[in-house]
This record gives C-alpha cells, sequence and structure tokens, in this order.
C-alpha cells in the first residue's frame, strides 16, 4: 500500500505533537524534582539544603554557577540509567517520607557509603578537565594521577574519596550532630544549635517540629522562673 506525501506528512506532523505532548510533561517533571526548592519538602533533608546553600556549589562564588542536587548524586552515563535511577530514589526516599520513620535514618552511616550515591561522571561533566590539568597544584595533581591508575581495580577511588564535603560545605558534619548527635549526652545542646540554624535559615518560614516545640515551651518555662533582672533597692 502506497501512502500518499500528504497522508505521510499528516502522520509525521500528528506523531510529532504527541511526542511532544508526552516528552514535555516529563521534562518539566524532571526539572522540578531536581533541586534543592524540591528536596527541601522533605524535612529529613534539611541539613542537607542548609549546608549546600554554605557550599561553592549552591552559587555563592564568584561565577554564580550553580550544581542542582541531581548533577551529582544522579548518574550521567546516560539518559536511560539517569531516568531510573532518578524515578529509583524517588520512589523510596518517597515511601520512607510518607509511610516509614525518616527520623530514623542514620545519616553519619550513609555519609561513609557516600561513594555510592555520589557519582564521579556527575563531578566531571562540569570540572571536565580537572583530572588531566597543570593548573591545579602538584598535590592535586599528583592525587589525580593516583586516581586514574586506580580506575576501574578492586581498589578504585571516587572524587568524594577525597573531596570528603563536596557540594555541602566544611560545616556538614556539625548539622549531621544538631540533627542527630552521636552521643546523646549532647542531645539537649544539639537540639539548641538545630533550631538556631533552622531559624536563621528558614526565617519567617520556620515551622518546628514536636520534639523542637517541646523544647522551646520548657525553655520558655525555665526562662520564665528566672528571677528578673536589675539592681537590689
Amino acid at each position: 500500500m502506497k501512502i500518499s506525501k500528504k497522508l505521510l506528512a499528516l502522520i509525521i506532523f500528528i506523531s510529532g505533537i504527541v511526542g511532544f505532548l508526552v516528552v514535555l510533561p516529563v521534562h518539566y517533571a524532571l526539572d522540578e524534582t531536581s533541586g534543592d526548592k524540591f528536596c527541601i519538602v522533605c524535612h529529613e533533608m534539611d541539613p542537607m539544603v542548609i549546608a549546600y546553600n554554605d557550599d561553592i556549589h549552591s552559587g555563592n562564588g564568584k561565577t554564580g554557577i550553580k550544581a542542582r542536587c541531581v548533577d551529582c548524586h544522579i548518574p550521567h552515563d546516560n539518559i536511560a540509567k539517569y531516568a531510573l535511577t532518578k524515578a529509583k530514589n524517588g520512589i523510596l526516599e518517597g515511601w520512607v517520607h510518607f509511610f516509614g520513620d525518616p527520623n530514623a535514618i542514620d545519616w553519619h552511616k550513609n555519609l561513609k557509603n557516600r561513594e555510592h550515591f555520589v557519582f564521579d561522571n556527575g563531578c566531571t561533566s562540569c570540572h571536565t578537565n580537572v583530572i588531566d590539568s597543570n593548573n591545579t597544584s602538584a598535590q592535586a595533581q599528583k592525587m589525580h594521577a593516583h586516581y586514574k591508575k586506580l580506575l576501574d581495580t578492586p581498589k578504585e577511588l571516587k572524587c568524594v574519596s577525597c573531596h570528603y564535603d563536596a557540594g555541602h560545605g566544611a560545616g556538614f558534619r556539625n548539622y549531621l550532630e544538631y540533627w542527630k548527635p552521636t552521643y546523646k549526652i549532647y542531645d539537649k545542646k544539639m537540639i539548641e544549635k538545630r533550631i538556631e540554624t533552622k531559624q536563621k535559615f528558614f526565617k519567617d518560614e520556620y515551622k518546628p517540629t514536636k520534639e523542637e516545640e517541646e523544647f522551646l515551651k520548657q525553655k520558655a518555662e525555665k526562662d520564665a522562673k528566672k528571677p528578673a533582672g536589675g539592681l537590689a533597692g
């Protein structure tokens, strides 16, 4: 059966419209769920987002260049792996947020496993020539040569093996302590630091958790019992 040029053109036109209508919402959804504004919706991500805003990758550097969450935490090998990993992460994290216990997440343990959720091809998609650059320090060149030597071996390194706090500022581990202290003896001090950090970051939009509300209530009651200042008559 021979298809006329007009019919073929119509089929191509309709296919293009359908493809556009399918791709557009997918692209929009991927874009809208890729940055810190989306991640901050889940309160368990607060320390990560706050620490990120302290870092040069958040756009506060001289160049103003800003990396999004997916630029580091999603593989960039190919679009299929990118979309699959993003969908898998979204489902797992969404399940924990709505049906699990986000407060039970051990972020200190997760940080030790950072090589599994920070991808080198995300780093090198921006820092394109850094591995072979002669403009870095002598120590950096030495370590990058060692990195290349170990590639595809059981002892291979990842970018975050050395660049421990990349993307989240030097204070990242302090924030994790504020949210979940390693030692219980520091609970009260850390919750006070957490509230202070959140109030500074969120400002008028700060909404205390139940635990923070209880702490603030107790603190207010304790302060109210203190004797008023002033000179004795």
